[in-house]
């Protein structure tokens, strides 16, 4: 072989380097939404265990006392990880909003997650657990939401 020849085989053409940063420019736009998205389930998934944290403590608390409580002391003495508050609309993200109502005996359990959005459950003798997230880009009161079956 010449020194022509040898010179043109040994390195990548400028087209042949286009093409590879075009590929990794496709991919990238395919996946960058969908990582963004993910960031944004987990940090809704975060306050949606709170809740289910903060509800399992309720419950224990309901089979000594007879009764749920919306008293922060009385939560964090039996799950101090939580930060809860006594109130029905979650305004700061990541703390959990307590609401119970003796004459009904309903507990309302809420939070707001750093995305923005709320999300709720409601726990009732007579009825069972429901849950709900807000629609609204403000949260509601917890006790005036529409309640299901999931979230």
């Amino acid at each position: 072989m010449t020194g022509e020849a040898r010179a043109r085989d040994d390195g990548f053409t400028m087209v042949e380097l286009m093409v590879v940063v075009l590929i990794i420019g496709i991919l990238l736009a395919v996946s960058l939404p969908t990582l963004l998205g993910a960031r944004e389930r987990a940090l809704d998934r975060r306050v949606q265990m709170n809740i289910r944290n903060a509800f399992q403590v309720e419950k224990a608390y309901y089979v000594d006392e007879r009764e749920y409580t919306d008293d922060p002391s009385e939560m964090v003495a039996i799950e101090p990880a939580l930060d809860y508050v006594a109130g029905d609309t979650p305004v700061i993200a990541e703390q959990v909003y307590l609401h119970w109502v003796p004459a009904t005996d309903e507990i309302y359990i809420s939070s707001k997650s750093n995305t923005g959005r709320c999300f709720y459950l409601k726990e009732s003798s007579a009825s069972g657990a429901a849950y709900v997230t807000a629609t609204a880009a403000a949260c509601g009161a917890a006790d005036a939401q529409t309640y299901g079956s999931a979230w």
